[in-house]
């Protein structure tokens, strides 16, 4: 870590002199000119052996005595001069060891550090030879990178490669700088400086993924941060140990979009850095507390403002959609995603967006707009399985497709052949909810704390739940042989009806032959209800049912209750609706129960669904 790392950990604000003390040091110069001036006084007060004046520098905002705990060092800051009106932060040690390592830091060119901070990387096109490197620059000025293959330390003059900006934006109170990367090598490990005018980052690396669908890919996908920080940085170290080859995050980072927040948020992503500095890319995903685009836009450089696109892994093993469930599902983005999986070729397709479609508790809306406009493209296409988020609650779907077909239930059945699996939803931080709205395809759900790490090969995906809480003092990190080996002190959910890992095999028919020649159920049954379906809704014992509908155009919709000889029973309104279908429960006053009744939803004047009641 440089000095001006160490520096901001400190967090000290304005410009201070440091007091250090060593045992028995002449006076010194840095190799930046930076002169120390060291007295010895006796080998029987350690405490007090002789102190180091005037190394004086400022630094930006943020805890003098973390670090110096940290380093466990005698550490003395007094703010301007001497005199009554000093402010003091000693710390007691009886590790001399300490104190020579945080001298030997000191006496580095403190001087020669870039002025970046807050480091992520993405990608805007293929993984395998192109990497989009994100900072702030908080000062200075010509920033750029330079890199190879080769580790020359922070020698800047020694790495061959060098690339100018090509972004540069204000946002969430930073000066966000992305440099893109390309004709990179496949499979290959760079490493990196980020260098300004006033001097060079800490060395830091990345590897580009492999291109070959015949070996593996290793996937860390959640979502939810929020405001449980402590959480998120366990979770984000977990990242560091696990070195997946990217992180899907599907949104909701911060509470309140706040600039605050973001700097806070990509301070605890640095924790995602693993001990020899290696960087782990992150596809990011938009949630409803992410006020607008620009937000995941500007701080992760996606390729498309609107927040949905996609990205090819490992030559043809899998391809990834990152969906805006904040933006209009239908339209452009649902156009957009039949006319990419429609030319689709992969082995294997993910997808990941914010809002659960079904959400597994009780508290959250139902979405039919997303399966409607995705789901059943989804099963469609041939998608295998898709990370939700927003829900704060643990879950995972049996295979599933949209469905109204007898034995559906919430407008999806289980389809082991074609269906796709769900997971989710969220727990990287955000404040757990209860699991209380399972359905009859859930295949288990719980309330804990999670991200998924997602193992892809030919043949098969893994999908492990690993408890953040119980794995948070795992020590060991993979390295890049054993990336698909699980360190001591891994705790994975052990859920019904699937044990740790969650196997998806290969469909035994290629989905994109599906996809030209649907089987008849997939022509007849791709909507949420057909408003000529008959079907039968039970009340519950609080006498509700949930009604399916689809709504030719906008309007409030009515439910009518009509019994023997269309005598009106009821009459109520829901909530106004635009076009499209709707699934919504609804709370019926007492009525005979054993008379024949119907339940008719009608908008616009027109009967929309018609259902017998019992």
């Amino acid at each position: 870590m440089s000095p001006l790392a160490i520096s901001r950990r400190l967090k000290l604000l304005g410009t201070y002199d440091f007091q250090l003390y060593f045992p028995f040091m002449p006076q010194l110069t840095s190799s930046s000119g930076t002169r120390f001036l060291l007295t010895t006084f006796s080998w029987a007060r350690p405490q007090v052996h002789g102190k180091l004046l005037k190394s004086r520098r400022t630094f930006p905002s943020p805890s003098v005595p973390f670090a110096a705990r940290l380093l466990r060092c005698p550490f003395r800051v007094r703010s301007g001069g001497e005199g009554p009106g000093e402010r003091r932060t000693s710390v007691a040690s009886t590790s001399v060891v300490s104190f020579l390592l945080l001298f030997t830091f000191l006496l580095s060119p403190l001087a020669s550090s870039a002025n970046t901070q807050r480091y992520r990387l993405t990608w805007r096109a293929d993984p395998a030879t192109t990497m989009t490197i994100g900072f702030e620059q908080y000062h200075g000025s010509s920033a750029r990178v330079v890199y190879g293959t080769e580790d020359h330390g922070r020698d800047a003059n020694a790495y061959p490669l060098s690339a100018n900006p090509a972004r540069f934006v204000n946002h969430a109170g930073m000066r966000n700088v992305f440099v893109r990367l390309k004709g990179l090598t496949p499979a290959t490990v760079y490493y990196f400086l980020v260098v300004d005018s006033d001097g060079t980052s800490r060395r830091m690396s990345f590897e580009t993924p492999h291109d070959s669908p015949d070996r593996p890919l290793s996937i860390i996908a959640g979502g939810d941060s929020r405001n449980n920080r402590e959480t998120a940085m366990a979770a984000n170290r977990l990242v560091s140990k696990l070195k997946p080859h990217f992180v899907m995050f599907g949104g909701d980072m911060t509470n309140g979009d706040t600039p605050e927040e973001w700097q806070q948020w990509l301070d605890d992503w640095q924790a995602t850095i693993s001990s020899d500095g290696r960087l782990t890319p992150i596809v990011a995903a938009r949630g409803n507390h992410e006020r607008s685009n620009e937000s995941i836009y500007e701080i992760f450089d996606v390729p498309n403002p609107k927040v949905y696109y996609s990205l090819d892994f490992a030559g043809g093993l899998l391809r990834t959609y990152t969906l805006n469930s904040l933006f209009p599902a239908g339209g452009d983005q649902a156009d957009w995603l039949e006319q990419d999986l429609a030319s689709c070729k992969t082995m294997w397709k993910f997808a990941q967006y914010h809002h659960s479609m079904r959400p597994h508790t009780v508290s959250k809306p139902e979405r039919d707009e997303l399966i409607y406009h995705w789901g059943t493209k989804f099963y469609r296409y041939g998608m295998n399985l898709v990370v939700e988020s927003d829900v704060h609650t643990v879950k995972q779907t049996w295979p599933i497709r949209p469905s109204q077909e007898p034995g559906s239930s919430q407008g999806f059945i289980r389809d082991d052949l074609r269906g796709t699996v769900y997971v989710g939803e969220g727990c990287w931080g955000a404040p757990l909810r209860a699991n209380n709205d399972n359905k009859p395809w859930t295949r288990a759900s719980g309330r804990f704390n999670q991200f998924k790490w997602i193992w892809v090969d030919i043949n098969q995906v893994q999908v492990r739940t690993v408890m953040i809480d119980r794995s948070s003092y795992v020590v060991q990190e993979n390295n890049l042989e054993t990336r698909f080996k699980s360190p001591p002190g891994m705790y994975y959910w052990d859920a019904a009806n699937t044990g740790d890992v969650l196997r998806i095999l290969r469909r035994t028919e290629v989905a994109n032959s599906m996809a030209r020649n649907p089987p008849l159920a997939a022509q007849s049954t791709p909507s949420i209800q057909a408003a000529s379906a008959p079907a039968v809704l039970v009340r519950d014992g609080n006498g509700a049912v949930r009604v399916s509908y689809s709504m030719p155009a906008g309007g409030r919709p009515e439910i009518l209750i009509v019994g023997a000889g269309n005598r009106l029973l009821w009459r109520g309104q829901l909530p106004v609706r635009g076009p499209g279908p709707y699934s919504d429960k609804v709370d019926l006053p007492e009525l005979p129960r054993g008379t024949k009744m119907e339940l008719v939803v009608k908008a616009g004047g027109k009967v929309v669904a018609k259902y017998e009641l019992r």
